[in-house]
């Protein structure tokens, strides 16, 4: 459920507000960009401080090409993959608006990270601004109509993953926009290595991750990064059609049968029971081969529905390989 619509003030108004001159699209203030953020998550890598100098530059997934004067220092984050992406090359975001940032696995809850506030593609855009970034980091799709306001502090780099190769390929991006490739690279080829080797493994099962509630269910596609990878370790025929994230009903799930599904349970009114119980009652769900050998895995919902970064990831590849070992 979105948040009540938030106060929003133009960007003329913001820049007012802080005394930020308009910047342009492809670039950041000086000042600005030579703050670094206080403190950065933990990593199991080399020494995360910036390595690169000088102009860095990206186009983004609508087109845009974002260009900085020297790698970015303090990134407000209005979707998880970028904290997640973040915490992969040891650095903490200034601005976060997923609740999943303060998790040990990525931030942290004592990070000193500044929360946006307001509806998912109606955040308060003022929250942005006050954090004080070099760079902000989106969802195309979504968070596209933030782009003129958000603009008045810093550049909009706006992200779409339709793959897990998409995810690896942000967290490169964002080790050029930070100055941290070569840790970037490391985390980004760790990865790929414990996908490589789960796909030598790879099941003749049919799986199927899905989400919502009874009456509003829709599954992860092909096209999306859990999709994608679901479909390195395991039969995964759910295109995407029209919506890589698209609706489903039980009685389209039953033509197929899977043999495990994974389940994140949503609920309007927050505290979802497990949406195999909420299923249950449903003769067609009843009937499925993964409810009736008990393979109906519930799992981390908001880590499965917005985490869509490489530690996310990993977690999905774990939590989907254990459980086909443990149905062959």
């Amino acid at each position: 459920m979105r948040n009540p619509t938030p106060v929003r003030l133009s960007a003329g108004a913001l820049a007012a507000l802080l005394g930020l001159g308009p910047l342009a699209a492809c670039g950041a203030d000086d000042t600005t960009a030579d703050n670094t953020a206080d403190s950065t998550a933990d990593t199991a890598t080399s020494d995360p401080s910036p390595s690169a100098t000088g102009p860095v530059s990206a186009t983004d997934d609508t087109g845009v090409e974002v260009a900085l004067d020297e790698p970015a220092s303090r990134i407000a984050c209005l979707t998880m993959i970028c904290v997640d992406a973040l915490t992969e090359v040891g650095l903490t975001p200034v601005a976060y608006r997923e609740p999943l940032a303060l998790d040990e696995r990525f931030a942290g809850p004592d990070a000193d990270m500044r929360e946006i506030t307001g509806g998912f593609g109606e955040e308060n855009v003022e929250d942005v601004v006050l954090s004080e970034p070099d760079l902000v980091i989106g969802l195309a799709g979504a968070q596209d109509g933030l782009r003129d306001a958000v603009e008045a502090a810093a550049p909009l780099y706006l992200v779409d993953p339709r793959s897990w190769e998409d995810s690896v390929a942000f967290l490169r991006t964002v080790g050029d926009l930070t100055g941290t490739r070569d840790v970037a690279d490391e985390r980004a080829e760790a990865f790929e290595t414990l996908v490589e080797e789960a796909a030598a493994e790879r099941s003749d099962l049919t799986t199927l991750s899905m989400y919502g509630e009874p009456g509003s269910l829709g599954v992860d596609s092909v096209e999306t990064p859990v999709g994608s990878l679901l479909a390195e370790v395991g039969d995964y025929p759910w295109e995407a059609g029209d919506d890589p994230f698209a609706s489903i009903a039980v009685e389209q799930i039953a033509e197929v049968d899977p043999d495990v599904v994974f389940a994140q349970a949503f609920s309007a009114s927050g505290g979802a029971e497990p949406l195999a119980e909420r299923l249950a009652a449903d003769p067609q769900w009843a009937e499925l081969t993964a409810a009736q050998e008990d393979r109906v895995v519930e799992v981390e919902a908001e880590l499965w529905a917005t985490g869509r970064g490489t530690i996310s990831l990993t977690e999905v590849l774990g939590t989907a390989t254990e459980a086909l070992d443990q149905a062959r």
